[in-house]
């Protein structure tokens, strides 16, 4: 698979039973809370039932989640899809 310039690097389960997993650069440094960001496919809903917190819903500027655990470490969450819509 392309990925577009800038866009990070995925660590895939060569038997495709596991999850995948991307490392993504950024340019800002971060200075509190996690310096590993984790992105998942899921239902935010059922996620935020389970104790996450939204702390952003899809936009104009983003098509996905912002989800923050219990501990306050953020990850984004995707909606399954079709890879054409990635």
């Amino acid at each position: 698979m392309e990925l577009p310039d800038g866009w990070g690097v995925p660590i895939v389960d060569p038997a495709g039973n596991g999850p995948l997993i991307w490392i993504n650069p950024v340019s800002e440094r971060k200075t509190v809370k996690n310096r590993m960001h984790l992105d998942v496919w899921g239902d935010a809903g059922r996620l935020a039932a389970l104790g996450a917190t939204v702390l952003r819903a899809p936009d104009d500027e983003i098509r996905w989640h912002v989800l923050a655990d219990p501990e306050g470490n953020e990850f984004c969450v995707f909606a399954p899809q079709d890879e054409t819509d990635c």
